[in-house]
């Protein structure tokens, strides 16, 4: 009697092994995806154990409540006005202060090099999802509104 290729993996053919591999990727993920449930709620577990025994049981919020916490306050809330500012400052004094506050063509150029009215180019500019189609020279010749 002939075995069976499970007894014989040296025949399977490269599209059975392939088959193989790729159900047991597919089956080890999903044992993964279902077991993220119990790993985030063993997470939350151990943080709330963790947080009851040293911060309600043994006190540990009253160091929070000396003089060094409020240093470190000061010292986070500074660095953050300073990241804030030098953002700031970055954007205000920028040379490209213009091309960051524009909005790119006007109406007339895009009505110029799209070779279309200014009418239509303000309604096309009102659509938020549209299918263009050019012809060969780059002439719009259809614009759609698609639905969404």
């Amino acid at each position: 009697m002939k075995s069976l290729i499970i007894d014989l993996p040296n025949r399977r053919t490269l599209g059975q092994k392939y088959g193989d591999n790729t159900l047991k990727v597919v089956m080890v993920l999903t044992w993964i995806y279902l077991c993220i449930p119990l790993i985030t709620f063993a997470a939350w577990y151990v943080a709330y154990t963790f947080f009851d025994q040293h911060l309600l049981l043994l006190e540990g919020y009253k160091e929070y409540k000396t003089t060094t916490s409020l240093w470190y306050v000061g010292i986070i809330a500074a660095m953050l006005v300073f990241v804030l500012a030098w953002s700031k400052g970055n954007k205000m004094l920028s040379p490209e202060k213009e091309a960051l506050q524009s909005r790119g063509l006007s109406i007339a150029e895009s009505s110029r090099y799209y070779q279309q009215d200014e009418a239509q180019v303000v309604q096309y500019r009102l659509l938020k999802n549209m299918t263009v189609n050019f012809d060969e020279q780059g002439k719009i010749i259809r614009v759609a509104k698609n639905k969404g």
